[in-house]
């Protein structure tokens, strides 16, 4: 076996090594000899665990153990075989380990951490963060590249530049290093994605009748723009953004479902699972922000709009679509007075004021919509910095509602709403 040199003391960063995954293992073996009754397991964190990331060349492991209880042992284990234990350094429940006597591994920090330290939990969810989301990897290796140009060797400026970035990852993602979900995910319960799946492959469904069209309406040309969409769903937007001959199109959704479906009939879009209620964690930006039917499931319009905002380009639009806050207000009753035949005779608007969360059935029970007025939407948009572009609510033509008259309802309320919104240039 090939055995990795060790380098000199200096603050160096290196594009990845697949090697640094079995100098793990080498250690990790020769430290089970010795203490592998004693431990839970002994795990590869740090940079050099994550495939793609460039780091220092320096293998971080910990050893799990199940409490203080038995660390007096792992302690005499490793004295035996050359290591000192050098404390917890200022971070607690991390107990640090030295091998005093020289070995052909190369470098490498050893620590033990009772299971249900913090430490060990932030140190793994780190990790796990960086495994599952390659844009985070990505952006941190950025970082760390930029820094080693900027800190002249300086190790502790290195590692204190770095907290901020790490401690926003750690806000944005649950113990296993999945982004957080803030918003409800009912796209991944199997009854409402059969039935909703079953309702666009109509095909004389709102969507493709008036939604779509009304949404392309208000694009601009695509041509070599950027585009991110929001709850994007299946993906169909995504390949026609691309057709359109948008340079890069990336979809984000909070569905696993959706998301499978998309990744598997189309391609050429960057996919991400991620809740649109924060957008943090993106760091590129973006010529064209769509949104199609999802921003009425987000309960800080005004949030995600600053972060929309914040993401364009000079120049950029955001444009979406959502249910009409006259379809969101009504709290309770019928929406529709019929006359003896069934017949829709006209809306029955009500709580339109009352702004905020609505459940909803649509096909299952308890879905959660938030409603807000006109006002609201465009003094949202206004306050975050957008121009109003453009609004549309697409109403069917006379030929759609001949062919098919449930349409006509359409012309009493809309259902939709469509907005394009602009960032000053």
């Amino acid at each position: 076996m090939c055995k990795m040199p060790k380098l000199p003391n200096t603050l160096v960063i290196l594009p990845y090594d697949p090697n640094w995954k079995t100098e793990f293992e080498r250690i990790r073996d020769f430290l089970m000899e010795h203490i592998g009754d004693l431990v839970i397991k002994i795990e590869h964190i740090g940079s050099t665990s994550v495939p793609g990331l460039c780091a220092k060349p320096i293998i971080d492991l910990v050893a799990v153990i199940e409490s203080y209880e038995v660390f007096p042992q792992v302690v005499s284990r490793l004295e035996k075989i050359g290591f000192r234990h050098e404390g917890d350094k200022g971070i607690k429940e991390r107990e640090t380990f030295k091998r005093l006597i020289p070995d052909d591994f190369m470098d490498y920090h050893f620590y033990v951490c009772p299971k249900d330290s913090k430490e060990y939990q932030r140190q793994t969810c780190f990790r796990n963060a960086l495994l599952k989301n390659p844009r985070i990897a990505e952006e941190y290796g950025r970082l760390k590249m930029r820094l080693i140009n900027e800190v002249n060797g300086d190790r502790v400026l290195y590692t204190n530049s770095k907290t901020g970035f790490i401690l926003d990852v750690l806000n944005h993602v649950n113990d296993d290093g999945d982004l957080k979900n803030n918003s409800q995910n009912i796209y991944d319960n199997q009854v409402f994605f059969d039935g909703y799946k079953k309702l666009r492959e109509n095909p004389d469904n709102i969507n493709l009748l008036l939604e779509k069209p009304a949404l392309f309406l208000l694009a601009p040309d695509l041509t070599g723009l950027s585009v991110l969409d929001l709850g994007c769903g299946y993906g169909e937007n995504c390949a026609e953004f691309l057709r359109l001959g948008a340079a890069k199109v990336v979809g984000l959704d909070i569905s696993e479902k959706m998301l499978e479906v998309a990744k598997r009939e189309t391609s050429g879009v960057e996919y991400i699972r991620a809740d649109m209620s924060d957008l943090l964690f993106i760091k590129e930006s973006f010529d064209v922000v769509f949104s199609s039917l999802a921003v009425h499931y987000i309960e800080d319009f005004g949030k995600l709009c600053a972060q929309v905002f914040d993401l364009l380009n000079p120049g950029g639009c955001f444009i979406f679509s959502q249910e009409h806050p006259f379809t969101t207000a009504p709290l309770k009753g019928p929406r529709w007075t019929k006359n003896e035949k069934g017949e829709r005779l006209h809306y029955n608007l009500s709580d339109y004021q009352r702004s905020g969360k609505r459940e909803t059935t649509w096909i299952v029970e308890g879905v959660i919509k938030y409603h807000r007025t006109f006002s609201e939407i465009v003094n949202s948009l206004v306050a975050a910095g957008f121009s109003i572009g453009k609004m549309i609510e697409p109403a069917p033509g006379e030929e759609l509602v001949d062919r098919l008259p449930s349409y006509a309802s359409e012309l009493h309320k809309p259902s939709l709403l469509l907005v394009k919104a602009r960032k000053k240039a």
